[in-house]
């Protein structure tokens, strides 16, 4: 649980920085709202895993849901955060699929 908090906690900075550097680019408004979305869902699912939730297996779902969508967007922008804003978020969205399927086992 402690590698998924770690990673929900990098994807957390990385979207957030990803998201303060494209605000106010042509053409960026789609990659600003994945990286606040992804950010927002990121810090919600360590903050479950954290206190114990019964929930928190049901939000990695989605927060990982959240990383692919935020990866997918990234990955179509050639910019050094964008980049390193899709790494952090595959990662997490891994990190998040694996904690849901070791709780629905």
């Amino acid at each position: 649980m402690r590698r998924c908090i770690q990673a929900c906690l990098d994807c957390l900075v990385a979207c957030e920085t990803c998201a303060d550097a494209c605000i106010g680019m042509s053409g960026m408004d789609t990659c600003v709202r994945r990286c606040r979305d992804c950010a927002d869902l990121c810090a919600l699912c360590a903050r479950f895993m954290a206190r114990g939730s019964d929930l928190h297996a049901q939000l990695c779902d989605l927060c990982a849901d959240a990383c692919e969508a935020c990866a997918a967007e990234c990955e179509t922008h050639d910019h050094d955060h964008c980049r390193a804003c899709a790494e952090a978020c595959r990662r997490c969205a891994a990190e998040c699929r694996a904690m849901a399927a070791s709780m629905a086992a």
